[in-house]
């Protein structure tokens, strides 16, 4: 597989994660995510340092967007080794810019995020 595919690739598992994030999509999030995948940031003055289901309950009480509705998202870099990828992208939602740092790895042929930490623009 050529690089430009295995980058389109993980492009599809953030924005994956993004739409599950945003729409509230439990499936995408369980997709794009390890079932072992920690995160960790401050959200509205809290740090929070959360397992996939804790962060995917979490998003319970935030105020999600119909499905297919806009939203803004860019990824400023990816680097990539072998079947490890490292992902920097910035996000709007739940009234805040985040930049997100995820850890991708490609096992068994499917990529997803391994661990995510991010930054709470709005509240820092």
């Amino acid at each position: 597989m050529s690089t430009k595919t295995e980058r389109e690739a993980v492009e599809v598992v953030v924005e994956e994660y993004l739409e599950g994030m945003i729409y509230g999509q439990r499936d995408k999030l369980e997709s794009a995510m390890h079932v072992q995948c920690m995160q960790a940031g401050h959200f509205n003055g809290n740090y929070e340092f959360f397992d996939r289901e804790t962060f995917i309950r979490s998003l319970e009480d935030e105020a999600s967007v119909p499905p297919g509705s806009p939203y803004r998202s860019e990824i400023i870099s990816m680097d990539m080794t072998g079947d490890v990828a490292v992902v920097k992208v910035e996000d709007e939602c739940f009234g805040t810019t985040f930049t997100d740092y995820l850890t991708l790895i490609k096992h068994e042929g499917q990529w997803q995020i391994v661990m995510k930490a991010f930054f709470d623009h709005a509240n820092a």
